[in-house]
């Protein structure tokens, strides 16, 4: 009988027994840059300040620079001239370890989200 209630429900009017949850918020479980520890996995959100592509070897490497309020890490993508969506100014969410590049620290081909909606 629930299901034919559900039917006979307008498309306007929410469940009883539905429970709307918020999104989750993708900066949880974040810290600040300057907190980063090398060869700790680390969770940061940022904007990207810059980009440039260098070679790596024979590949090319896209290297961005990601800051906030407390400081700045080198985000590396082996094997990329680009990624959809970052430019200067977008603000991500990067995960991974936390290592070395060029002197910096860095988080070299991340898991990554965009913070803002339109990329």
């Amino acid at each position: 009988m629930i299901a034919v209630d559900r039917l006979r429900r307008r498309r306007h009017e929410p469940a009883d027994d539905a429970t709307v949850a918020a999104p989750p918020d993708p900066t949880n479980g974040t810290i600040p840059i300057a907190e980063v520890r090398w060869r700790e996995r680390a969770r940061v959100a940022g904007r990207v300040r810059s980009l440039r592509v260098r070679p790596w070897g024979d590949a090319p490497t896209l290297e961005c620079v990601l800051v906030d309020d407390t400081g700045g890490l080198v985000v590396v993508f082996l094997g990329r001239r680009k990624v959809a969506g970052i430019r200067p100014g977008t603000r991500l969410v990067v995960e991974g370890t936390v290592g070395s590049h060029g002197g910096h620290p860095a988080i070299v081909n991340p898991e990554y989200d965009f913070l803002d909606t339109i990329h």
